[in-house]
């Protein structure tokens, strides 16, 4: 059980709903069959909860360590069945708590990474993978194949703090582009001194132009006739460039870097203040992508173990991906402490979001505001 900073009241219509810290809850009292549950009461709208309230705890039959074993499990790789074999319990409930775990970390990611003060270059990419079935054995008359085929993870990371500020699950379309653009600019609060850097993909262009350009009225030209329409104009401190690599039999033969958006003389201060690039670059995008793969199971190249379902494919996805931040320490990012000792750091410590690594049962048992929930 966390502290009672880490509880909000669940009320929806409460004045505190969702607000930490605020004074109005304390714990009162016990629940469920051995009174181990503590339940937490509001002083503001006068209602009490359980301390698993909007957990993938909630109103779980099985033990704690059983439920913390099956969402292990399935983070470190393991499939669904295998994971039912190890755990022994049911597929199908291995299923539902990984839909749990899904929408509560998508929930808990929102308010923790609402905003990232630190973010200076972010690296955007898309990784493939497919439910069901690939996209050529799709069927486009049969209503059963709608969610099934290609699947596309659009990531946007800070490429300083290995931080994923935003995962998009779904269609490789420009519609998705646009909203993995729109998440970078929210949690960086619209700031204009930024780098953004992907592959030759032509949706992010018009993306970015979308999301960060402003209207700006044109002049207009002595005589009659309507105004001119207003010039959209990118903010003077946006960045934005790309890296096309061309391929012969399997490698890489010509890299070829593009400034879409900015100056080359902006373009080359922004490279020199980074930490990690020192050239335009996904490098890190990439190298995430890979973890990724590895901590998810469905996700694995040429296996038996991908999605049968897209919901439970989006929530993997959410979970995987944004536990990643707080409890997965990554080595590069290490420090040593006064006494040369290696002190290990998630990317949300790099990122000024955390001050120490979570533990999965921490991370799951953090309730998610209730405003934030589906």
């Amino acid at each position: 059980m966390g502290p009672i900073e880490n509880y909000c009241c669940q009320n929806k219509e409460c004045v505190d709903g969702g607000k930490r810290g605020a004074g109005n809850v304390y714990f009162r009292g016990w629940s469920g069959k051995d009174k181990r549950i503590r339940m937490v009461y509001c002083r503001t709208c006068k209602k009490s909860f359980s301390q698993r309230k909007a957990t993938p705890f909630e109103r779980s039959r099985l033990p704690d360590e059983k439920v913390l074993s099956i969402l292990d499990h399935l983070r470190e790789g393991a499939g669904t069945r295998a994971t039912g074999r190890l755990v022994h319990v049911c597929p199908n409930t291995v299923t539902r708590y990984a839909i749990l775990a899904g929408n509560h970390a998508k929930a808990l990611h929102d308010e923790l990474v609402a905003f990232s003060p630190l973010t200076k270059e972010v690296q955007l990419d898309e990784k493939w993978s497919f439910v069901a079935k690939k996209e050529k054995n799709i069927d486009e008359d049969d209503p059963d194949d709608q969610d099934k085929g290609d699947r596309w993870d659009h990531v946007a990371i800070d490429a300083e703090n290995r931080l994923v500020l935003a995962v998009i699950p779904g269609e490789r379309t420009g519609e998705n582009a646009e909203k993995i653009v729109q998440e970078v600019k929210t949690r960086t609060e619209g700031r204009p001194s930024l780098l953004i850097t992907s592959d030759e993909y032509a949706p992010y262009g018009t993306a970015i132009e979308a999301v960060y350009a402003e209207e700006k009225p044109a002049p207009r030209k002595p005589g009659p006739g309507r105004p001119p329409k207003p010039l959209r104009v990118m903010p003077p401190g946006l960045c934005y460039a790309t890296v096309c690599k061309r391929r012969r039999k399997g490698k890489v033969v010509e890299v070829t870097r593009k400034l879409v958006y900015g100056t080359m003389l902006l373009l080359a201060c922004l490279l020199a203040l980074s930490k990690v690039s020192r050239k335009v670059n996904t490098s890190i995008v990439e190298r995430n992508n890979g973890t990724d793969r590895r901590q998810n199971g469905r996700k694995h190249r040429k296996t038996y173990g991908f999605s049968k379902d897209a919901r439970a494919h989006d929530a993997m996805t959410y979970f995987v991906t944004y536990s990643y931040n707080f409890c997965w320490p990554v080595a590069s990012l290490a420090t040593k402490d006064h006494t040369g000792k290696k002190v290990p750091r998630t990317p949300a410590m790099s990122a000024a979001l955390s001050d120490h690594v979570w533990s999965l049962r921490q991370w799951l048992s953090r309730p998610a505001s209730p405003c934030l929930l589906n």
